[in-house]
């Protein structure tokens, strides 16, 4: 049967509004860096305009390719995911910066596993819990192999140290498993146990405890941990309503430390003010309401549960940075998708909306897995 063209046309414009959002904010707030480092104020956008380009490719390709093949796949999918965790420990692949083993290093171009981990444990969970619905109520046969699968990913995302993309990880884990039909208790009861490590990987790292301690009392590190904090909050207050005029923000001139990564949601404030600021917010709302319209309509409940995951993946992530830019949040490295700079997350992102959009398509346009390709 011959596939029709009905994507949410919808959800994609606000896919390439957002996008075009970001570019002009990466230009604005990475020109000094870039100018600086590179002795070129338009290296980080040229850099992320590479990465569009990939990423619209993997859009496309997503929006075409019958996602009920996942449930072929997954478990392809997610040892790729394990094994390139893995590698980033790997002398002469896995590359360090500043003292964190997060990329793997192709010479060419580089890549964040865990930023991948994210989509491809939707696509496991999502697959995986179609395939056994009728034994979601054991918890040795139901529950029980899919929290190992996320928390050995957890882990490995822990150690890189990224404990902001291990807890998105984990909490898009068990959203898609409350989804998926797998008993509320086994979820709780696990959780409470959870709760005892993940407190001392918290407070008993310095820089975690020191985090928190900064947004409880960011006035009292105006020099140190608290400094991004003010900073940010100075952003968006001088931004005003209007803002200062794009390019015109002041903050982004060395007071904010990574402008146009984590703290891109302030910058944005300083210079579109609140007006900037809350175009993005309706943005990403009307991105949740498209996704959930696409979860309602999917024709089955592998359909169903990647829609979720992957609206909830993109707009928890947004809520999260930016809850951090305006002081909701205590500090974490939860990028603005779409709008941040950074290949893996923007790529990841995109193919995300790839394949909201076919899911999106209408019923008649649905092959059976059986006997079709991808």
């Amino acid at each position: 049967m011959k596939r029709k063209l009905s994507f949410d046309y919808f959800l994609l414009l606000i896919t390439g509004l957002l996008v075009v959002i970001g570019l002009v904010a990466i230009f604005s707030a990475s020109a000094p860096y870039s100018y600086i480092g590179k002795e070129s104020s338009y290296a980080y956008l040229k850099n992320q305009l590479k990465w569009l380009v990939i990423g619209i490719f993997f859009l496309f390709f997503a929006a075409k390719f019958n996602y009920h093949w996942y449930q072929k796949l997954d478990r392809i999918i997610i040892l790729l995911v394990l094994f390139f965790l893995c590698v980033v420990y790997l002398p002469g692949v896995g590359r360090q910066i500043r003292g964190t083993y997060r990329w793997i290093d192709l010479k060419s171009f580089h890549f964040q596993p865990s930023e991948f981990a994210k989509i491809g444990l939707i696509i496991y969970l999502s697959s995986s819990l179609v395939r056994k619905k009728d034994k979601l109520n054991s918890f040795i046969n139901g529950f029980l192999p899919f929290f190992i699968i996320i928390s050995f990913i957890f882990l490995l995302v822990v150690m890189e140290p990224d404990l902001s993309s291990a807890m998105i990880i984990a909490i898009v884990g068990f959203a898609v498993l409350y989804a998926g039909g797998v008993k509320v208790s086994h979820m709780f009861y696990t959780i409470l146990l959870a709760a005892i490590p993940l407190y001392f990987s918290i407070f008993g790292v310095g820089y975690r405890k020191g985090r928190i301690t900064a947004f409880l009392h960011p006035e009292r590190y105006p020099q140190g941990i608290g400094f991004q904090l003010i900073h940010s909050k100075i952003s968006l207050g001088v931004g005003g309503l209007w803002g200062l005029g794009p390019g015109k923000g002041r903050e982004k001139l060395f007071y904010l430390p990574t402008p146009h990564t984590d703290s891109i949601f302030a910058v944005i404030g300083e210079e579109l003010g609140f007006v900037g600021t809350s175009l993005i917010v309706v943005l990403f709302f009307l991105m949740a309401v498209r996704g959930l319209k696409i979860v309602r309509k999917a024709p089955d409940d592998l359909g169903k549960l990647l829609a979720l995951g992957l609206t909830f993946l993109i707009c928890f992530q947004a809520v999260i940075n930016m809850g951090v830019a305006t002081v909701i949040f205590p500090t974490t490295g939860a990028t603005l998708p779409f709008i941040s700079y950074g290949g893996s997350s923007l790529i990841v992102c995109l193919t995300a909306v790839g394949i909201l959009l076919n899911i999106s398509r209408k019923p008649q346009g649905f092959p059976s897995v059986a006997g079709d390709a991808p």
